[in-house]
């Protein structure tokens, strides 16, 4: 039923291609592309997006000539009425009416002409195009409806996002890094208390810390945490490496090392060995003391293992430390060589997808008992074929679900991502995205976002995000909410840098002294 306060915007002129249609309507702002409208069918509200807006009819061109006359006031002097000048001609697209057991159904046939059609209000929005409101349990409120200058709140179904997967694609430099606090901030509040852990190549969220002092995060019996890991604190046990991570760490094998190596490596495997047991290994393996195989094996392990900061023979992050449910665990990882990054990614992601295996069917072995969420930034270094990681990546994507193991991939570089990799994100948050290609492998990738919504990719401003999958009924153009906490990746404003440092010598005098005499040239006299 229809309030009676609550007006129509526009009448339905005519059928358009495909489950679409045209209205006309005298409203000049509040109708934007990507907005809701329904009409009535069967007694039913039928949700519908905005998805092109044009003027009825344009001014000719003559009246358009001078700029210092506006073509309204023409009209008026020619006793012409400017009405239809003035009138828009809307396409809509229909999405459905929502059915809670069936989701949303298409009438299959499009409105008749003259039907009134209506603006969607909060409350029709919330109904059928969310499956969770603001602050319920397991809710994820990122942000609000970005054509609305009332705030209608876009929130997604935390238990989906965690099964079901996530990424968040974006350019440079369009938020996604801020985006992702956001995400975090709400699997932190009391309604969610999730286990997440961050992989940050840029050492970009240690301000999440903030949360722990924040008195929006705490509630009765609740307190989160977050805990950050530098580089001295990740650390891998060496016999955790499996023998494929073994190779990748040990350049220019010749085939008679690989198979003194395989040899050495399965009669240790299982057992906590060191790499001192490697090398005990490999020489009782040598024909004689001048073997030199095994005496080119054994320097490598002991030049590329030994010398590896986060291999360890004793030391390993425990899982519980770093997982548990109300903290978010920080691996701060800018101090890591693109090799160590892959192989701690690679490790641990194998580590929890076993624990969870082990806790879930009662195995032997290290056990993690709860769901938890493992958010990956440049995901694209750690989603690509050539990646160390991307086998563990691409199990746990399509297999993680079944265990508790969600996974959010986040990336500048879409088209870098695997495309079987990237299609297992049931839930999109796609930002500002102009490069041809990887808008190219969001289409091809993700089902659910139309060639209609990827055109809107390279008109988004920064904090903008196209949003989109299981864990919301109809995708939907979104503003980031605001952080709680500060955002640790913004950029650097250079100039302001560079005049504080000149600013800090003072004065010219004190320049000359820190700068040498024989450099004074290049300061002054060029």
């Amino acid at each position: 039923m229809i309030k009676a306060d609550i007006k129509a915007v526009g009448l339905v002129k005519a059928p358009a291609e495909g489950f679409s249609f045209t209205f006309i309507t005298p409203d000049k702002s509040s109708l934007k592309i990507g907005d809701f409208v329904y009409y009535v069918h069967n007694g039913r509200k039928v949700i519908c997006r905005i998805v092109k807006r044009d003027p009825l009819r344009l001014y000719p061109d003559v009246y358009l000539s001078n700029p210092a006359i506006s073509p309204a006031k023409i009209l008026r002097v020619m006793g012409i009425s400017s009405t239809e000048f003035e009138l828009f001609e809307i396409k809509a697209s229909i999405i459905g009416y929502y059915d809670e057991i069936l989701g949303f159904v298409n009438p299959r046939i499009t409105p008749e002409p003259g039907k009134e059609v209506y603006l969607a209000e909060k409350e029709v929005i919330e109904e059928s195009l969310l499956k969770k409101k603001a602050g319920e349990d397991g809710s994820i409120h990122l942000g609000y409806l970005l054509n609305r200058e009332d705030d209608v709140p876009v929130v997604l179904d935390t238990s989906l996002v965690v099964s079901e997967h996530l990424c968040i694609l974006a350019s440079t430099g369009s938020g996604k890094s801020y985006l992702a606090g956001v995400l975090v901030e709400e699997l932190l509040k009391p309604y969610n208390s999730a286990a997440v852990l961050i992989l940050d190549p840029h050492s970009e969220y240690h301000t999440l810390k903030e949360i722990e002092g924040l008195n929006d995060f705490n509630s009765e019996g609740y307190r989160p945490r977050v805990k950050i890991f530098g580089k001295e604190e990740i650390k891998i046990r060496l016999c955790e490496l499996e023998y494929d991570e073994l190779l990748n760490v040990l350049p220019s094998l010749s085939d008679k090392m690989e198979a003194i190596l395989n040899v050495v490596y399965r009669e240790l495997e299982g057992g906590k060995f060191t790499s001192e047991d490697l090398i005990d290994g490999i020489r009782a393996k040598a024909e004689d003391e001048r073997d030199i195989t095994a005496k080119a094996l054994t320097w490598r392990i002991k030049r590329y293992i030994e010398n590896v900061d986060i291999i360890d023979d004793y030391v390993h992050l425990e899982l519980k430390d770093i997982l548990r449910p109300g903290m978010a665990a920080v691996l701060q990882m800018s101090e890591l060589s693109d090799l160590e990054q892959q192989l701690l990614t690679s490790v641990l992601l194998k580590r929890i997808l076993n624990a969870r295996i082990n806790s879930e069917k009662g195995l032997a072995g290290e056990k993690l008992e709860y769901p938890v969420f493992v958010i990956v930034e440049e995901a694209h270094r750690f989603a690509s074929r050539d990646s160390r990681s991307f086998e563990v990546l691409k199990t746990i994507l399509s297999e993680g679900r079944k265990f508790g193991v969600g996974v959010c991939l986040i990336s500048q570089r879409p088209s870098k991502i695997d495309p079987d990799v990237l299609s297992q994100c049931m839930t999109q948050v796609i930002m500002r995205i102009v490069n041809p290609a990887d808008q190219e492998n969001i289409r091809a990738s993700v089902e659910s976002v139309g060639k209609e919504l990827i055109a809107e990719l390279p008109g988004l401003t920064k904090g903008q995000a196209l949003v989109a999958g299981v864990a919301i009924n109809s995708p939907v153009l979104m503003r980031v909410r605001k952080r709680l906490t500060t955002h640790g990746g913004v950029s650097k404003d250079a100039p302001s840098e560079w005049r504080r440092y000149f600013e800090s010598f003072g004065n010219e005098k004190e320049m000359e002294i820190r700068v040498p005499k024989a450099q004074k040239k290049l300061f002054w006299e060029d």
